[in-house]
């Protein structure tokens, strides 16, 4: 046998084998069961779910709100003006 008719054997052994795997991919696509798919939530936000609760006393919120108030806003600064020469 010459090389020739030893390459057209093993193209013709290796398209067979591609068609078959083809046709029980096909089959496994086709009658595969369609499941729900069911997320966590944890899975996508890394946080806790559990809420600390913190008392505040009435004195102490006035306090935190006057000193909010009491910030000053920034100044703007005047613009150099360019010296044309």
């Amino acid at each position: 046998m010459d090389f020739k008719k030893i390459c057209k054997i093993i193209a013709v052994i290796v398209a067979i084998a591609g068609l078959a795997a083809a046709a029980v991919y096909a089959v496994k696509k086709l009658t595969a069961k369609e499941e729900p798919e069911y997320f966590d939530d944890n899975d996508f936000f890394e946080c806790d779910n559990d809420l600390e609760i913190i008392e505040v006393n009435e004195e102490e919120a006035k306090v935190e709100e006057e000193k909010a108030e009491e910030k000053p806003k920034p100044k703007k600064k005047a613009a150099a003006k360019k010296k044309a020469e």
